[in-house]
């Protein structure tokens, strides 16, 4: 890349930095709140393809010392970046994922309920990624491995994201809902296991997919790692 074009480049990152700010700011107060989620919301949807990195990495750079609204929104405008803009977010969704997960042991419930919706927009966006069932793998394995963190918030936050990602995607070929019911069951039993009934939501989900009849048997199976 020319010189020129590097420096054109991160002109348009800083000004695109600069504007996130202002918004974030706007929605962290309560009167300017409005106007900051419709800013926010309008840079998602006019985000050239060569933005949505940087745009991501903004809105995932929250901590707990910023307001819960900013907190939530920043959480919710990923689902919106993966719904206006498909196919482009399937080499971010990792990274999507992971802010999801850093946000599942937040306090505020509100902030929790939104990386349940964030989860099952999603999931619904991997269908339509070039390959759903590795998107599929990257959306899920991170939240099922924080079943086992010692953190209330988390389990049950992770229970219910991945109740909400079956609810909304049919794409789970082969064994893996069976097997992710038997580790579920499993850690029910375990007299460490602090979010039960966020775990029989999960289990409800699982058994209403498999009886609808959505498991697709396939030998070549991208999931089938996951619950091994």
């Amino acid at each position: 890349m020319k010189s020129s074009a590097v420096t054109t480049k991160g002109k348009a990152v800083f000004e695109l930095k600069h504007k996130l700010v202002q918004a974030v700011n706007k929605i962290g107060d309560r009167d300017t709140y409005q106007i900051g989620l419709d800013e926010l919301e309008k840079m998602a949807d006019t985000l050239p393809p060569e933005m949505i990195g940087p745009f991501l990495s903004c809105v995932i750079d929250t901590d707990a010392e910023q307001k819960s609204a900013v907190r939530k929104e920043c959480i919710k405008v990923t689902g919106t970046l993966a719904r206006l803009h498909g196919n482009l977010l399937a080499p971010h969704m990792a990274k999507m994922v992971s802010s999801v997960v850093k946000r599942l042991k937040d306090t505020d419930s509100v902030v929790r309920d939104a990386c349940v919706d964030t989860c099952g927009t999603l999931a619904m966006c991997a269908r339509s990624y070039g390959d759903g069932g590795a998107a599929l793998v990257t959306l899920v394995r991170p939240l099922f491995e924080s079943l086992g963190e010692q953190n209330r918030y988390i389990q049950a936050g992770a229970a219910l994201c991945l109740a909400k990602v079956i609810d909304e995607s049919n794409y789970f070929p082969g064994p893996v809902l069976p097997q992710m019911l038997a580790r579920v069951v499993k850690l029910l039993k375990n007299p460490h296991f602090m979010a039960k009934p966020a775990a029989i939501d999960l289990i409800r989900s699982i058994i209403q997919v498999c009886t609808l009849g959505f498991v697709c048997v396939s030998n070549a199976n991208p999931l089938k790692p996951l619950c091994v």
